[in-house]
């Protein structure tokens, strides 16, 4: 072999090598950049569907059903996971019974569908419907919004601490909700 000959070989060998780094370059910087977008979606989706359960929360029967519609779109997207439609579930069962219960109910039944986990979907599908307690939130005369928890025989028998927005209301009023294990949700 000469040293022209090798000369080229190694050329050859050197363009490979630089042409795989390039496409392992470029199908990271895709990987990553799809990556980001699925994390970017979901943190928008997160924030959508608690402007959604605000409104389905509202004791204005247009902004319920506003917040009905919204879920039932939320839970149709592409980033959507099991988790996502269960918690949307759960929401619907938690609502009060009001003029949009069958609207909340096919909704119910048309994401329990959806949710690939036949095991989780069975579960969720025996959950008891309807309140288990009610929250309401409220303003206060210092202008905070501020969630309490309402026994059935009307006594409070817990109180959030005020929130600068409602949505950070509502955000607290989830977290109580899920440790006390329910409740219905209203506005004052």
């Amino acid at each position: 072999m000469t040293d022209s000959e090798a000369t080229l070989i190694a050329a050859v060998i050197a363009a490979v090598v630089a042409g795989g780094g390039l496409v392992w370059s470029v199908i990271a910087f895709l990987l990553t950049r799809r990556n980001q977008q699925a994390t970017d979606a979901r943190a928008q989706w997160s924030q959508r569907f608690e402007q959604a359960y605000a409104l389905a929360l509202s004791t204005d029967a247009r902004e319920a059903r506003t917040g009905l519609m919204l879920i039932e779109a939320l839970t149709k997207e592409q980033w959507v996971t099991d988790e996502d439609r269960a918690t949307a579930v759960s929401v619907l069962s938690s609502l009060s019974p009001g003029a949009d219960a069958d609207t909340a109910e096919r909704l119910r039944t048309s994401i329990l569908g959806d949710i690939g986990n036949r095991e989780v979907a069975a579960e969720l599908a025996q959950a008891s419907d309807g309140p288990r307690g009610r929250f309401e939130i409220s303003q206060d005369a210092a202008g905070a919004y501020r969630w309490r928890l309402r026994a059935a025989s009307g006594e409070i028998v817990a109180t959030g601490e005020g929130a600068s927005t409602r949505v950070e209301a509502l955000r607290s009023l989830e977290q109580a909700r899920r440790a006390l294990g329910g409740g219905t949700a209203v506005d004052e």
